[in-house]
């Protein structure tokens, strides 16, 4: 079986490069009372992937939801190693993408943020390996 690669131009919030095994959500998530930023986990007992773990993925994401307390959990997620490796969203996030500009800044981390189509976003599938570089080029690799 041959192995192919689906190449997706985002739009760069947050300048990195990233690799890693994609973890898609069906649902907005709240990372102030929705997920519990010491073990990154998804704790809204509503929301689809309830219990799934985010860290060391490349969280794919239509958009948080909550309020302005979303990027201190953010923040805190990354900072103690239990976040995502980057942010794939389905539309520009203010409170994700200053959540990780925080930890970028205080904790000299690099987590990117890109911004594609949710159309975009269908092509890819949870598992799948991506690989996000500086300049918004997001590999899927199958």
């Amino acid at each position: 079986m041959s192995r192919r690669s689906v190449d997706i131009e985002g739009r760069v919030l947050i300048a990195g490069s990233a690799g890693g095994a994609a973890l898609v959500l069906d649902d907005t998530l709240s990372f102030w009372g929705g997920f519990n930023p010491v073990k990154g986990e998804i704790i809204d007992v509503h929301h689809p992937q309830y219990r799934h773990l985010v860290g060391g993925k490349i969280l794919c994401i239509p958009q948080s939801k909550g309020s302005a307390g979303t990027p201190g959990g953010i923040a805190e997620t990354l900072r103690n190693g239990s976040g995502p490796l980057a942010f794939v969203l389905g539309e520009p996030d203010v409170n994700i993408s200053v959540g990780t500009l925080v930890a970028n800044r205080l904790y000299d981390m690099n987590i990117p943020v890109l911004e594609i189509s949710r159309e975009q976003m269908k092509q890819i599938k949870t598992g799948e390996a991506i690989s996000i570089d500086r300049h918004g080029m997001l590999s899927v690799n199958r």
